[in-house]
């Protein structure tokens, strides 16, 4: 039953408030993160996540678009040594701010997918 799963609910509500907060008050880490990791495009692709939530778009919109990020940071793109990626990973050294940075990011938009998850797994009661 629905209200059985209410204070899950309810924490993952919390953690997507949080995760939109954080980005509104600190847009520039995932950027940094993305362009660190993956360069220009994927900073593009972080500012556009940014815009879209700033501009009142919910993050269950931009959801596609977390998940790439969530690749990108989780490291799943350096898998291919010879990409771009994985050259930009490796020059990072692990001691760089830049590299705790990413980490904190990662963290933070892989909290924000598993939320959205759970949110949008629970069916929506219409009236029939």
């Amino acid at each position: 039953m629905l209200h059985d799963k209410a204070p899950a609910l309810l924490k993952a509500v919390k953690t997507l408030d949080e995760f939109s907060t954080w980005l509104a008050e600190n847009p520039e880490e995932l950027e940094d993160a993305a362009r660190l990791l993956g360069g220009a495009k994927w900073a593009a692709l972080a500012y556009r996540v940014i815009m879209a939530v700033r501009s009142g778009a919910g993050l269950a919109a931009v959801l596609p678009e977390l998940r790439r990020l969530a690749k990108l940071l989780t490291l799943k793109c350096a898998d291919d040594l010879g990409s771009d990626e994985a050259r930009r990973f490796m020059s990072v050294h692990p001691d760089d701010p830049r590299a705790d940075n990413a980490r904190r990011c990662a963290e933070a938009v892989q909290r924000c997918i598993a939320a959205l998850e759970q949110v949008t797994a629970i069916p929506s009661r219409r009236a029939a």
